[in-house]
């Protein structure tokens, strides 16, 4: 009975034109979900797979004993990759000469990710990792191949033998590329590959030796963490599961920043969607008040018309949902294609498919918002009471503000839930949007009181302007809350993208360090600051390093906890319990360069008094302040000193730096080693050979491949906000017409009074050009106001950048707030001016 009603006056509808904008406000909310999500969960996941590179696989488990083959056998089970190393240090013999190495005794098809590279040729000038072919798997059994450190080492070519243990090798290759070498100067003997089978001839291997089972695992995330909760149970607490994105490294932060980055941007896209459509839910439901009313005087009962308009909300949404996601999959996959075309380096041979999650998120973000954001509206259109059709100003009660403002807050909040589980960044950004909505309240009473007492005048524009704004206040704030958000949005976006890439190009600029030097002996000193000099190559300074640890501050006693990458042992990282390691500690007369001191001051360098200066976010987490005591234990020597200053020390620059800084009172006499860094362009530069030849004691490591990643991964991302930034900015101008859709009939309205009256079409175009220019400067000086405070939260709380405010914003977000309202409104509201007093009668009619 009521499905031909609703499918006839639904058709009716179409054909006037009357819900296009509700149906492109759905499509735009799953356009926006469903391309940032879907794009940012592939280029996340396409970040990661490039990031594993560094692991030689998606996953290692790593042990300091052999595991059981009852545990690893379980991988058959799953479809998931292996392969396996052993890792030790051994002494390598070449003639007279002798060398300890870092060995890989490799099993399977190693690396299961990224590509080791080996030249069987003597090395040229060419960068080291164009040289050579890409090899899976071990050298055959009797052979080895090695670092190009070690043959300088040696002065050995390849086809020559080494000596390692009780067995003799042939070296027959190079390695010019190991995508999981380590980056540690604490672990930088030269590398050499062999065969599994050969390590029981060497007899190196004992019981009680210091070794190290690394196991690789590759394959589908869902397959790898089932593979993990299987062994899991079997595993004992020394034996570490870790993939990229738990490693503390450069690469690891700089992943993690993305992702963050990229689920941002999506909420701000969820909001911007949630606005148009609690916009146009009430446009639509304006709309359908006298066409219910009649309804009523016909006698159609109330579940009829429940049905038919029900029906005819679900017919749009999922009309809505359609368009939505074959536009934000056209999106993605174009977004996809330019980072392919422009950065193919950057990324994976074979992206990632498009999962099920985003399409999930889509519909079910379409869905909430069709039924959530026009529960209120909807509501109140059933309610309208029957004397509508004689008295057409007559309408059910509103609902109160505080239940509008309940339902719109508790689906943003259930659909940011629902898309970052994240709930401190729901939070937030919900909190962000509260504070726009109570700004908002204020500049709308603003409005009224500066508007109060004006009338309409047929000589004035401005006049005529503001009269319509206090005609309309209440559409009018809500209006501006709507373009202040999409301005907001576009600030944000615009501003965080600029400050995160050049906080990154600022970390790694050209010319960064590519090379760290460690094991430097006291007497080499002088000797390779002379090298260095002589080849005019710029270094960091010699740093001395002495291992120890804090034991106490002031009179407490502080311990450390067992590091095994647990979830565990990082809850136990907060709290005043010490630093949970031994440190790497150094002295220094003058402050180290990008070290700036937050408290406190650096000492005299002629003080004899025992001093130590603090890393300050350690400082924060112990709760150390200045003056306070630190107990250090070197060896057995016991060393006490007081805090004289904090520094802000930039973990991520390639650069030594410590969390300890001590005075040469204070660790000048204890025995140590040097550390440093610098940059040099090319692989076999003769400073590189001059270092290896002359100093054999010396570790040389080489963080090309590590600066050459990030770098990518910063065009990668680059390239992927300017593309959120486009869509964003596609967004704020659909809310924009929306908003304008939303008052047309009221202007419409207005214009036929006034044309009637005898006002010009000029004169109301001023007037409406000046209505949209306070429009915008009022919506681009609140949104410039809620940007910073947002940026603040976001980078303080989030994103955990340092916040700086932008004066230049507020007249900017001013001049471009109210220019790009003028434009977009005026050339809205064109066509109505353009009309003749009777047509415009006659439209509205």
């Amino acid at each position: 009975m009521w499905f031909k009603p609703a499918t006839a006056l639904l058709k009716q509808q179409i054909k006037r034109g009357e819900l296009t904008i509700f149906i492109l406000a759905i499509a735009l909310a799953v356009t926006s979900v469903f391309s940032l999500s879907g794009f940012g969960e592939r280029l996340n996941q396409a970040l990661v797979a490039k990031g594993s590179n560094f692991l030689a696989a998606d996953r290692v488990l790593s042990s300091a004993h052999a595991i059981d083959d009852s545990i690893l056998n379980k991988v058959n089970n799953y479809q998931v990759n292996a392969a396996q190393y052993l890792s030790f240090n051994s002494m390598v013999f070449h003639g007279d000469e002798m060398l300890l190495s870092f060995t890989k005794a490799v099993k399977g098809p190693y690396p299961l990710r990224g590509e080791l590279k080996i030249s069987d040729k003597a090395l040229t000038n060419d960068p080291l990792d164009t040289q050579g072919v890409v090899k899976y798997g071990p050298p055959p059994q009797g052979e080895v191949w090695v670092s190009p450190e070690l043959l300088v080492r040696f002065d050995a070519v390849i086809g020559d033998d080494v000596e390692m243990g009780d067995t003799v090798l042939k070296v027959t290759g190079i390695v010019t590329q190991e995508p999981d070498g380590s980056f540690s100067i604490f672990n930088s003997s030269p590398t050499i590959f062999i065969n599994d089978v050969d390590v029981a001839a060497t007899n190196i291997v004992q019981p009680g030796s210091r070794v190290y089972y690394n196991y690789l695992y590759s394959g589908d995330d869902d397959a790898l963490s089932d593979f993990y909760q299987a062994i899991k149970p079997d595993l004992k607490t020394n034996q570490n599961w870790q993939d990229i994105k738990g490693e503390q490294s450069p690469l690891a932060n700089s992943l993690k920043r993305a992702n963050q980055f990229l689920l941002l941007s999506s909420l701000l896209g969820i909001i911007l969607a949630a606005t148009a459509i609690s916009v146009t839910a009430s446009r639509f439901s304006q709309h359908q008040l006298d066409t219910v009313a009649l309804l009523k005087t016909l006698g159609t009962n109330d579940s009829t018309i429940r049905k038919i308009f029900v029906f005819q909300l679900t017919t749009l949404a999922l009309i809505g949902m359609s368009l939505g996601l074959i536009a934000g999959y056209a999106l993605q996959e174009g977004a996809l294609g330019l980072v392919q075309h422009y950065l193919p380096q950057s990324l994976p041979k074979d992206l990632p498919g498009l999962g099920f999650k985003p399409l999930l998120i889509a519909v079910s973000t379409g869905a909430i918002c069709a039924a959530l954001f026009s529960l209120t509206p909807m509501l109140r259109l059933f309610s309208v009471p029957v004397m509508r059709v004689i008295k057409r100003d007559m309408a059910s009660a509103p609902f109160a503000l505080w239940k509008n403002g309940l339902v719109f807050g508790g689906a943003i909040f259930a659909l940011l839930l629902t898309y970052s589980q994240d709930i401190v960044l729901s939070l937030i950004t919900l909190t962000i949007a509260a504070i726009i909505a109570l700004v908002l309240s204020a500049m709308a009473w603003f409005i009224i009181r500066m508007a109060r007492g004006k009338q309409f005048s047929a000589a004035s524009p401005f006049k005529l302007a503001m009269a319509s704004l206090y005609q309309r206040a209440n559409q009018a704030s809500m209006q501006i809350a709507s373009i202040a958000t999409a301005i907001m949005l576009m600030l944000i976006v615009l501003l965080l993208r600029n400050e995160l890439i050049d906080e990154w190009q600022n970390q790694i600029p050209e010319g960064t360090a590519n090379h760290f030097l460690g094991n430097v002996t006291p007497d080499q000193v002088d000797q390779i600051d002379g090298l260095m000099k002589k080849y005019d190559v710029e270094t960091s300074d010699l740093y001395p390093i002495i291992r120890g640890r804090v034991s106490m501050i002031n009179d407490d006693k502080v311990g450390g906890y067992d590091s095994e990458g647990n979830a565990e042992d990082e809850r136990k990282r907060s709290g005043r319990r010490g630093f949970g390691r031994e440190l790497s500690l150094t002295w220094r007369d003058a402050k180290p360069e990008g070290n700036p001191i937050t408290q406190g001051q650096w000492w005299d360098e002629s003080d004899t008094t025992l001093q130590v200066s603090v890393e300050s976010d350690a400082a924060e987490r112990l709760e150390i302040k200045i003056g306070d005591t630190l107990t250090t234990l070197i060896g057995e020597e016991v060393v006490v000193a007081t805090v004289t200053s904090f520094r802000e020390v930039h973990w991520r620059s390639m650069r030594p730096n410590f969390m300890l800084i001590f005075n040469r009172a204070a660790l000048g006499d204890m025995p140590s080693t040097y550390i440093s860094s610098f940059y040099v362009d090319k692989d076999q530069h003769p400073l590189l050979r001059d270092l290896l030849r002359d100093y054999p004691t010396i570790s040389l490591i080489k963080i090309d491949r590590l600066i050459k990643q990030l770098r990518e991964i910063i065009e990668q991302v680059s390239l992927a906000l300017s593309y959120i930034m486009f869509l964003v900015m596609c967004a704020a101008i659909l809310v924009l017409l929306v908003q304008i859709q939303a008052s047309y009939q009221q202007r419409h309205q207005d214009l036929v009074i006034l044309r009637t009256l005898g006002a010009g079409k000029k004169l109301l175009q001023r007037s409406i050009a000046i209505e949209f220019l306070i429009s915008g400067a009022l919506a681009g000086f609140i949104a410039a106001l809620t940007t910073e405070l947002a940026l603040w939260l976001i980078q303080t709380f989030v994103i955990e950048m340092t916040w700086k405010p932008h004066p230049s914003l507020w007249l900017l977000a001013t001049a471009v707030g109210s220019i790009f309202v003028a434009l977009i409104g005026t050339r809205a509201c064109k066509p109505l001016t353009k009309l003749p007093p009777n047509e415009l009668i006659r439209n509205l009619s």
